[in-house]
C-alpha cells in the first residue's frame, strides 16, 4: 500500500494490521554527464516499490523525501543541496508524524550517501520517542553482491548507472559516460579536493554499465532487503560472534 494514495477512511481501516513502514530518501544532484540528477531518487523508489510487491499487506510505502544534503557536488549545474542539520530535523518530524498514526517500524531506503549522517542523527530523535528505524544504504550494504555483478562501484559508476540504464534506459545518455581514474587516500574536506574526487560529478566508470547488470543488481538488492524485513518481523536481528 501507498500512504498518499489511500483515503483517510481506508487509512484508518488499513492501518491496525500495518506497523511497517518504507521511506525512500535521495537528492538531486549531478551523476556525471550521462545520468539523470534525480539517479538517487530513482534508486531507492523503484526498491520500495518492488518490495511492496511481495507484502502488499504488510507494508506501507510513504511519500519520498528527495532532497538531501549535497555539498560535494553542489556547483554542478541542476544539484539541490539542502543543510544537513534542515534534513536530519525534517526526516525526524517526519518519522515522529508516522510513529503517531501506529508505525513502529520506519525502514528508510537511502539513496544518497550525503544524506548517512543526518539520518544516523534524525533515527535516534526517532528511536527515543519510541521508534525502531532502520537505515539501508543499497549500495554499502549490499556491495559484496552487487561485486558479483560489476568490476567496480561508484557514483555514476557501473552499479548506478547499470541500475538506471535498467529502469528508465531512456533517460541515461550513455555516450557522454566517463571514467574517473582518481580515487582519495583519505577522508579529505576541501572545496579544491573534491573537484578531483567527483571530477565529471563521477567516482568509478559509468561506461561500464549495462541494463542487465542493473536488472540483476536490482533483483540481489531486493532479496536482501526482504531479508532485512523477515528479521525485522521475527526479532531476528543479532547473530553470534566470532570467537
Amino acid at each position: 500500500m501507498y500512504w498518499e494514495q489511500l483515503t483517510t477512511r481506508r487509512f484508518a481501516e488499513e492501518m491496525p494490521a500495518v506497523h511497517t513502514v518504507l521511506l525512500p530518501t535521495g537528492t538531486v544532484e549531478a551523476h556525471g554527464l550521462h545520468c539523470p540528477l534525480g539517479t538517487d531518487n530513482y534508486h531507492p523508489a523503484a526498491l520500495a516499490s518492488r518490495l511492496e510487491a511481495r507484502h502488499p499487506e504488510r507494508l506501507l510505502v510513504a511519500p519520498a523525501i528527495p532532497y538531501g544534503h549535497s555539498w560535494e557536488l553542489e556547483e554542478w549545474p541542476g544539484t539541490l543541496s539542502i543543510p544537513a542539520e534542515a534534513f536530519q530535523q525534517y526526516v525526524a518530524v517526519v518519522g515522529l508524524s508516522m510513529l503517531r498514526w501506529g508505525m513502529r517500524d520506519i525502514v528508510i531506503i537511502n539513496g544518497h550517501g550525503g544524506n548517512t549522517g543526518a539520518l544516523s542523527h534524525a533515527a535516534e530523535a526517532i528511536a527515543d520517542a519510541g521508534g525502531r528505524v532502520v537505515i539501508t544504504n543499497w549500495w554499502l550494504d549490499f556491495s559484496q553482491e552487487i561485486r558479483t555483478v560489476t568490476g567496480g562501484q561508484g557514483h555514476a559508476g557501473e552499479d548506478e548507472t547499470s541500475v538506471m540504464l535498467a529502469l528508465h534506459p531512456t533517460w541515461v545518455e550513455m555516450d557522454h559516460a566517463v571514467f574517473n581514474p582518481k580515487r582519495p587516500k583519505y577522508r579529505v574536506k576541501d572545496r579544491p579536493h573534491r573537484q578531483v574526487t567527483l571530477r565529471n560529478a563521477v567516482t568509478g566508470d559509468g561506461r561500464a554499465g549495462t541494463s542487465e547488470k542493473g536488472e540483476r543488481i536490482l533483483n540481489l538488492v531486493v532479496d536482501g532487503l526482504d531479508a532485512l524485513l523477515g528479521d525485522l518481523w521475527s526479532g531476528e536481528l543479532f547473530e553470534p560472534a566470532a570467537p
